[in-house]
């Protein structure tokens, strides 16, 4: 079906999915682009504010020598975050003697336990960070949770027992992605509209372009092709102009045109040269046989049985010149039509019996016919006896003095088959493909050479089929098939 449409709707079928493909691609590469800028600003977005929690925590440990979870929860609503807290190790902690009171281990205590409390990711990753000093980060569905290390300074040492860069604690930070998502939609669906917009306008600005450069002059090319079809080798086409493929293609039409119309008419002149000279040669034996008749006629003194007897030959060949002219005009004048009626099968084969058998008798040929089937069928009589007569005519010049020709009618499947087989010297294989051919004669019989052609067009025009087999040296057999 693909191969039937035309060249714009194949284009379209081809590249519109290739557009749509590219920049459902495209919007794809940018989502997951701006998906990774997004965990980046994420990220630093965490730090910033991990930093700045820091910070404040360590002047206020250096002020007031006491984290007040007050002001962390201000820090937490200031900062819309989700959740802010301390995961504290006290023995990465190693606070001076002078600050461990017991209200002070208590509160550490119960900040170790809420961290205890929290859910499996801020556990592994949050002592992790509290070894390896490395911060992590992880998003949780629309959720971004980052744990950044605190790292010792030279002013926590009033404080704590640690050297400069150790870990004393982490700060869990976890803040919504919802605005940043919604963001990142409102983007992919902007670049997918403007990319769709933009693919459309390529696309029909493109079809016009098609349509002006390439559709119509290809339109043009095939009308010409048309019009040189029907044999118009001299009407002036109108076809596409410039220098371009379809131009220089345009000129070659042009010189192929007239190439045809050389052709042509060379091969007019040879064909009707070789059928006149065929005609010529075909038609003057019955002539000179009603020439002879008359000057015998005229010339002698003949009884009237030796007379009619003369009258009888010419008057056969004149019907013989009457049927090759008649032939030549049905097949030449293409305009054969057929009359498709009930008939007797029966009475058809005691028509082509009457008209064959005279000839086959003066040449010692025996006739026998086998009506397996002679009641009615639904077909044209008078041409289907004459395509069998000429058939048997065809065949006659195969067939030797003393031998036989057979014609059979039978049916099968609702279909009526007519047989006609010899035992004469069968035709050449060379000439098998050629003999239903006009003008094609493989002996010099007393025809047009369209015996065949014309009785291969009766059977065609009816629906039906014809075909031959034949071996040289043990005969030819013809078979008919007509729809009943």
């Amino acid at each position: 079906m693909f191969r039937n449409m035309g060249i714009a709707v194949k284009l379209f079928l081809l590249f519109v999915p290739i557009f749509v493909v590219g920049i459902a691609l495209s919007i794809y590469l940018n989502n997951t682009y701006q998906e990774e800028q997004m965990q980046v600003q994420a990220l630093e977005s965490a730090s910033q504010k991990a930093h700045i929690v820091r910070e404040s925590l360590v002047n206020m440990m250096v002020e007031s020598q006491i984290v007040d979870d007050n002001f962390l929860e201000r820090v937490k609503k200031a900062a819309e975050l989700n959740d802010l807290y301390m995961r504290i190790d006290t023995a990465q902690l190693r606070l001076a003697e002078d600050f461990m009171d017991s209200t002070r281990i208590a509160r550490l205590s119960e900040r170790m336990l809420y961290a205890q409390q929290k859910d499996d990711y801020d556990n592994s990753y949050g002592n992790e960070v509290l070894k390896s000093g490395q911060q992590k980060w992880i998003r949780i569905g629309d959720n971004f949770r980052a744990m950044i290390p605190f790292k010792a300074e030279k002013k926590c040492q009033r404080c704590h027992d640690v050297q400069i860069g150790d870990v004393i604690g982490v700060a869990h930070l976890e803040f919504p992605l919802t605005k940043i998502i919604q963001a990142n939609q409102e983007n992919s669906l902007r670049s997918a509209m403007i990319s769709g917009g933009v693919a459309l306008v390529i696309i029909v600005i493109g079809f016009v372009f098609f349509r002006t450069l390439v559709q119509s002059p290809l339109k043009k090319l095939e009308l010409a092709s048309q019009e040189i079809g029907t044999g118009n080798m001299s009407g002036e086409l109108k076809l596409p102009e410039g220098n371009d493929e379809v131009g220089k293609l345009a000129q070659a039409f042009v010189r192929m045109r007239a190439a045809l119309k050389q052709s042509q008419d060379a091969m007019r002149i040879s064909t009707v040269g070789q059928v006149a000279a065929s005609l010529v040669q075909d038609f003057r034996a019955p002539i000179k046989e009603i020439e002879n008749v008359i000057n015998e006629i005229k010339n002698s003194q003949l009884d009237p049985a030796k007379k009619n007897e003369l009258l009888d030959e010419a008057k056969e060949a004149a019907q013989r010149v009457n049927r090759m002219t008649q032939d030549l005009i049905d097949f030449t004048s293409g305009t054969m039509n057929v009359n498709k009626k009930l008939s007797s099968v029966g009475k058809l084969l005691r028509s082509v019996t009457t008209s064959v058998k005279p000839d086959l008798d003066r040449q010692i040929i025996r006739f026998e016919v086998n009506p397996h089937y002679d009641a009615s069928a639904m077909i044209d009589a008078e041409r289907t006896a004459r395509a069998l007569d000429n058939i048997i005519s065809y065949t006659a010049n195969y067939v030797p003095p003393g031998g036989m020709i057979k014609l059979t009618s039978d049916t099968k499947d609702k279909i009526l088959i007519f047989t006609i087989s010899d035992n004469g010297s069968g035709i050449p294989d060379a000439f098998k493909e050629k003999i239903f051919e006009p003008f094609v004669k493989v002996v010099q019989s007393g025809g047009v050479g369209l015996d065949l052609a014309l009785a291969k067009m009766i059977i065609e025009k009816q629906g039906g089929k014809i075909s031959l087999k034949s071996e040289e040296g043990k005969g030819t057999t013809y078979t008919i098939s007509l729809p009943m």
